[in-house]
C-alpha cells in the first residue's frame, strides 16, 4: 500500500535516511533473489514452467476445479477485500491462447504462473483471486527467510468472494518470501463478453481473420490468471505468450526473445517473452496476440508504434495517431515534469472493443472508431475526438499506472484526472482542439444535470461502500466529468505555477504507489505553503473535501441589490418547504460592467459583498467568469434583466463561455423551480445576434430538452416557429461565409461543425433554402455515388434530409448502399440516415432488419434503436419493439446495449402513463439492483415534467405567441 500523507511519529533526519537506506537495500535484496529464482523456474528458450525445482523439493501437489466449493463457514475469505497478510512481488507468467475452439465451440487458453510474494503478517491462509479459471496444480516453495516448507492441506473456492483459498498446515512466516506455482485454463471470451481474454473475427481484404485481446479493468485480471487481483497490490511482471507462428504478440513491455516450442502433435508454436514490467497493478496488464501490421516512429528514445488491420495501415489510417502521440507524450512529460518510464509505446485499433479505449501501460488498446482516421470518408471533428482519447489514456500513464488508487472508491484520482488531461493538448500538437471547449463545456453541463438529481453520488465515497459488484457503476460520468471539473477549478484557483507545481510533486513521490485524494491534496497545500502570494481562505483538504465527498453542486445566488451570496444545494427539482443549506467552499470569479474584478470565497451559507452592490440602473454583475467553478449561478431580477440587456445591446462584452452558461443556468433553473419561465425564455432573444457555436450548441441542446417536455402538444409548433426566425440568420451566415459551397470547408474542422450544425438544425426546423440543399445534394449522389460524393462532414445531416424529404426510393438506395458495406465497417452515417424516414412502415422494417447479424452487425443493434427513438416518428415504434423484443436482447445482446434505449425513451417521453408503463416494464425486466436507480431516475423526472406542465404550459404559450408577434 502506498504511504498515507497523515501526522505520526516524529523521526529525526539523520533517523529517517538511515532508515530508508535499509529498507530500499532490504526490499532491493528480496526482489532480486525472487526475480533470480523465478527467472531459474521459468527458463529459457524452450523451456516451459514444468521444469522440477533443484532447490527446493516439492511438498504438495494437487488438483483443483475452480467449481469446488467449501460449505460456507466464516473467514478472511468472507471479506471483499483481500487481507493485507500477503503482499506479490512478481509474476511469472505464460499464457497461451488456441485460436480454433473445441468440441463445444469455445474458444480455450492454458497458462502457467509463478507468484512471488513476501508474508508481511503471520497466516495459515493464502487467498489468490480467480473467476471461471480451472487451476490443475498448485506448488508452494520457499524463496527466502525460511526452512520448513508449509504443506497445503486443501484447496477450494470461496462461496461469497472468487477467492481460491489455500489451507496450510502451518503459518507462512513474517517477512520470508515465496513462490506458489499454478497451472490453470480458461475459456476465451467472444462477442459481447469482451473481457479477461477475448477473441475477435473480423474480415480484412476479404480474408476471415481473428484477434486475441484483453481487458483486465476493473476485475477481469482474475479471469486471465490468478492474483491478487487488487490496484493497491502491485507486483512486476514477467510475461511470455505462446502463439501461431504467423501471428505477433504484444504485452505491456518490449519483446527480448522469441522462440520456438514444439507441441505434443508436432506442431511448431512462437513463444515470445517481454521484458520485465516496473511494478504495477494487474488491471494494467494487456495481451495481444494478432495478425496486425504498424506503423512506427521515436519520440526520443521512446518507439510509437500503432497497430491496425493491415488494410487499415496501407491505407494510412492509423498515420494521424501515430504523429500526435509523441507529441502529447513529451508535453504531458513537460508538463507533470516527470518522465514517461517505458521504452516502448503501443497503440493496437481492435475492430470491437467493450470501451473506447483503455489505458494498459505501454499497450493501450482502443476501438477502430477511437484511433484510426480514413482522410477519404472521416471528417476533421473526428480528428479532434481521435486526440482527445489519445490524450486521456496517455494521462493515465501517469495518472493510474504510475500512480494508482488505493481502492476503487477513489477512481476519480485516475478518470477524473486523466479527463482534465485532455485539455491540456496545446493547440500545435492538434490545431482542431479547439473543438475539445465545445465538448468539454457539453461535458459539463450534462454533468450539472446528472449530479442534481437525488440518486447522484459523491466524487468520493468510503471503502465499504465499494464492494466487487459495486465497482463497474463507479466509471460513470460523475467520476470523469465532474472529477476534471473539480480539478479544473482547482487549477483555477491555485494558479498555474501552484497547481502544477504539486501535481508534479504528487507524481514524483507517490511513483509505483497507491493512493488516497489525501495525498493529492497534501501536495497541493505544499506547494500553497512554499509561496507567499497566494492566499486561500482555508486549508485545501477542507476546500476540496467540501466537493467531493459530498454528492451535487452548489447553486449560487446574488442579491445585486445587497451585495449578499448565498448558496445551497442545487436539485433538480426543489424540495417542497426546506431549504438546503450548501457548505462548500466556492471561489467566486466576477466582473462589473464587462471588467474583471479579484477573486472572492463564499466560505458559507452567506456572505456580504459590499464591492457587489449595484449603485446605478446600468450596472451588471456577472459571477463564475469563463465557468471556472463547478456550480450554477441565479440573480435577483433586476440583475438578470440588466444582464439581458447588456446581451441585445452587446453581447460581446460577455466572454463566449457564459453567454452559453447564462442560458443553460436559466433554463435549468425553471425546471428545478428557482427561476421564472419568462426571463429564461428571454435569455434567447438575442440569439439572432449570436454567431459562437458554442452558444447556439448550448441553447439547442437546452431547448430540445424542453421541447421533449412539449411533443405531442400544439406548443411544440409554436416553439420550433419562434426558433426559425431567430436561427435563420446564423444559417444564413455560415453559409455566406462558405459562398454557399460546402465543398469548400476543408482544412478547418471548426467550420466544418458549425456548418454541419447550422444545415442539421435548420433541415430540423424546416428551413426551405436547407431541405432544397439536402435534396439537391442527395439527389446528385444517387445518380452518381462515386463521383458525387457528400461531404464526409455533411453526411449526417444530407443522408437524413435526403431520406427525410423523400420516400421508398431514397430509403432504398441507402439501404442498399448500407448493405454493400456488411462484412466491413458498415456506414455509421447510413445507420443513422435509415432511421429519419418519415414513413412508419420503413421504420418498423428497419427495427425488424436490425435483428438479423446479417443485415445490421450486432454491434449496430443498440445505436439503431437509439436513432429510432430520437425520430418523434419512431418513438412509440420502437418502445413497442423493445418490448416485444426484449428476451431475444438479452440471450442475443445481453441487453446491457439497450438499457440506454430506455433512457432515451425516458427523456422524450412527455405523458405520465407513458413514464408510469417504462417503470412497469423496468420493474418486470431488470434485476432488483439495476432496477432501483433507474426507477428513482424516472420518478424524478416524472415529477419534474408534472410540476413543468402545470406550471409553465400557458406562460409558454403566451411568451411565444407575444415575441412572434413582435418579431413577425
Amino acid at each position: 500500500m502506498g504511504p498515507k500523507c497523515k501526522s505520526g511519529f516524529y523521526v529525526s533526519k539523520t533517523a529517517a535516511v538511515l532508515v530508508t537506506v535499509l529498507f530500499a537495500a532490504l526490499l532491493i535484496s528480496f526482489t532480486v533473489l525472487a526475480a533470480l529464482y523465478a527467472i531459474s523456474r521459468m527458463g529459457h528458450g524452450n523451456a516451459t514452467m514444468h521444469e522440477e525445482p533443484t532447490q527446493v523439493p516439492i511438498p504438495f501437489s494437487s488438483t483443483f476445479a475452480a467449481t469446488t466449493q467449501k460449505p460456507s463457514r466464516p473467514g478472511i475469505w468472507d471479506h471483499y477485500r483481500l487481507p493485507q497478510t500477503l503482499v506479490p512481488i512478481n509474476y511469472q507468467l505464460e499464457l497461451w491462447p488456441r485460436l480454433d475452439p473445441d468440441y463445444d465451440g469455445t474458444y480455450r487458453f492454458t497458462g502457467e504462473a509463478n507468484i512471488t510474494f513476501q508474508c508481511k503478517e503471520e497466516t495459515d491462509i493464502i487467498l489468490l483471486h480467480i473467476s471461471h479459471l480451472n487451476v490443475t496444480v498448485s506448488q508452494l516453495e520457499i524463496v527466502s527467510g525460511g526452512t520448513e516448507v508449509p504443506l497445503v492441506l486443501d484447496v477450494w473456492k470461496a462461496e461469497v468472494n472468487p477467492y481460491m483459498v489455500l489451507e496450510l498446515n502451518t503459518t507462512l512466516k513474517k517477512d520470508s518470501v515465496y513462490v506458489l506455482r499454478c497451472v490453470f485454463t480458461g475459456a476465451i471470451g467472444e462477442k459481447r463478453h469482451m473481457y479477461g481474454l477475448f477473441i475477435i473475427h473480423y474480415t480484412d481484404e476479404g480474408q476471415n481473420m481473428s484477434v486475441v485481446a484483453s481487458q483486465m479493468e476493473p476485475t477481469y485480471a482474475r479471469s486471465v490468471f490468478p492474483c491478487f487481483d487488487e490496484p493497491a497490490m502491485k507486483a512486476t511482471f514477467d510475461v511470455r505468450i505462446v502463439h501461431l507462428y504467423n501471428y505477433v504478440a504484444l504485452s505491456n513491455m518490449p519483446a527480448v526473445d522469441v522462440t520456438i516450442r514444439e507441441d505434443e502433435n508436432g506442431h511448431k508454436w512462437n513463444v515470445t517473452t517481454f521484458s520485465t514490467t516496473p511494478k504495477m497493478s494487474t488491471y494494467i496488464t494487456a495481451f495481444v496476440v494478432c495478425e496486425f501490421d504498424y506503423v512506427s516512429k521515436f519520440e526520443g528514445s521512446n518507439e510509437i508504434r500503432v497497430w491496425a488491420r493491415k488494410s487499415a495501415i496501407e491505407n494510412g489510417e492509423a498515420d494521424y495517431a501515430l504523429n500526435v502521440t509523441g507529441p502529447i507524450l513529451t508535453h504531458l512529460e513537460h508538463f507533470f515534469n516527470v518522465s514517461y518510464p517505458l521504452s516502448k509505446t503501443d497503440l493496437v485499433a481492435l475492430p470491437d472493443f467493450i470501451a473506447n479505449a483503455m489505458e494498459n501501460w505501454g499497450l493501450m488498446i482502443y476501438r477502430e472508431d477511437y484511433l484510426l482516421h480514413n482522410q477519404m470518408k472521416d471528417s476533421l471533428d473526428q480528428r479532434a475526438v481521435i486526440c482527445t482519447v489519445i490524450a486521456h489514456e496517455l494521462g493515465h500513464q501517469w495518472f493510474g499506472n504510475l500512480v494508482t488508487m488505493n481502492w476503487w472508491n477513489h477512481l476519480w484520482l485516475n478518470e477524473g484526472l486523466a479527463t482534465f488531461v485532455e485539455f491540456l493538448v496545446p493547440h500545435y500538437v492538434e490545431p482542431q482542439m479547439k473543438l475539445n471547449e465545445l465538448h468539454a463545456f457539453a461535458d459539463m453541463q450534462e454533468m450539472f444535470s446528472t449530479d442534481s438529481f437525488l440518486m447522484s453520488q459523491p466524487l468520493t465515497v468510503k471503502e465499504e461502500e465499494i464492494q466487487s459488484h459495486q465497482i463497474l457503476p463507479m466509471f460513470n460520468l460523475v467520476t470523469y466529468n465532474k472529477g476534471a471539473s473539480i480539478v479544473r477549478m482547482a487549477a483555477s484557483f491555485l494558479t498555474k505555477k501552484v497547481f502544477q507545481k504539486g501535481l508534479s510533486s504528487y507524481l514524483q513521490n507517490f511513483s509505483y504507489m497507491t493512493v488516497e485524494q489525501d495525498n493529492l491534496w497534501n501536495h497541493w497545500q505544499k506547494s500553497v505553503d512554499s509561496q507567499n502570494e497566494l492566499q486561500l481562505p482555508a486549508p485545501v483538504k477542507d476546500i476540496m473535501d467540501s466537493w467531493t465527498l459530498q454528492m451535487g453542486y452548489p447553486l449560487i445566488t446574488l442579491n445585486t441589490s445587497s451585495g449578499t451570496i448565498t448558496q445551497e444545494k442545487c436539485f433538480l427539482t426543489k424540495p417542497d418547504n426546506q431549504t438546503s443549506h450548501g457548505n462548500w467552499f466556492v471561489p467566486i470569479n466576477w466582473i462589473k460592467n464587462g471588467s474583471v474584478q479579484p477573486m472572492k470565497w463564499l466560505e458559507g451559507n452567506n456572505s456580504l459583498f459590499p464591492e457587489m452592490q449595484a449603485t446605478s440602473d446600468q450596472d451588471w454583475i456577472l459571477l463564475n467568469v469563463n465557468v471556472s467553478g463547478y456550480y450554477r449561478v441565479n440573480y435577483d431580477h433586476s440583475n438578470w434583466e440588466r444582464v439581458l440587456n447588456q446581451l441585445m445591446k452587446d453581447p460581446n462584452a460577455i466572454p463566449v463561455k457564459n453567454r452559453a452558461q447564462i442560458i443553460d443556468d436559466a433554463f435549468k433553473l425553471v425546471l428545478s423551480g428557482y427561476l421564472d419561465v419568462e426571463t429564461a425564455l428571454s435569455t434567447t432573444k438575442y440569439l439572432s445576434k449570436e454567431t459562437e457555436f458554442m452558444v447556439w450548441s448550448t441553447a439547442l441542446d437546452i431547448i430540445d430538452l424542453h421541447l421533449n417536455f412539449l411533443s405531442n402538444t400544439h406548443l411544440y409548433g409554436l416553439f420550433k416557429q419562434y426558433l426559425l426566425r431567430i436561427f435563420s440568420p446564423l444559417y444564413k451566415y455560415y453559409m455566406d461565409l462558405i459562398g454557399g459551397d460546402v465543398y469548400k470547408v476543408k482544412d478547418d474542422a471548426f467550420m466544418q461543425v458549425s456548418v454541419h450544425r447550422s444545415v442539421k438544425t435548420a433541415c430540423w426546423l424546416g428551413l426551405k433554402e436547407c431541405l432544397q440543399l439536402a435534396a439537391s445534394l442527395y439527389g446528385r449522389w444517387m445518380s452518381n455515388s462515386t463521383e458525387n460524393k457528400i461531404p464526409s462532414y455533411l453526411r449526417y445531416d444530407i443522408y437524413c434530409y435526403g431520406i427525410a424529404s423523400g420516400g421508398v426510393k431514397e430509403w432504398e438506395f441507402a439501404w442498399e448502399m448500407f448493405q454493400s458495406q456488411n462484412g466491413t465497417e458498415q456506414d455509421q452515417y447510413l445507420l443513422f440516415a435509415l432511421s429519419c424516414s418519415r414513413e412508419p412502415w420503413l421504420l418498423n422494417r428497419y427495427l425488424q432488419y436490425s435483428l438479423d447479424s446479417s443485415l445490421v452487425q450486432r454491434r449496430y443493434t443498440g445505436s439503431l434503436l437509439n436513432y429510432v427513438i430520437e425520430n418523434d416518428i419512431g418513438q412509440s415504434l420502437a418502445w413497442g419493439f423493445i418490448q416485444e423484443n426484449w428476451k431475444h436482447f438479452q440471450t442475443e445482446h445481453g441487453g446491457h446495449q439497450f438499457t440506454s434505449a430506455l433512457g432515451d425513451l425516458a427523456e422524450r417521453f412527455s405523458s405520465e402513463f407513458q413514464l408510469d408503463q417504462l417503470v412497469k416494464f423496468i420493474t418486470s425486466t431488470m434485476d432488483e439492483h439495476k432496477q432501483h436507480e433507474a426507477i428513482e431516475h424516472i420518478k424524478e423526472m416524472k415529477k419534474s415534467r408534472i410540476c413543468f406542465k402545470t406550471k409553465y404550459y400557458s406562460r409558454i404559450y403566451n411568451w411565444l405567441k407575444e415575441n412572434l408577434r413582435n418579431t413577425g
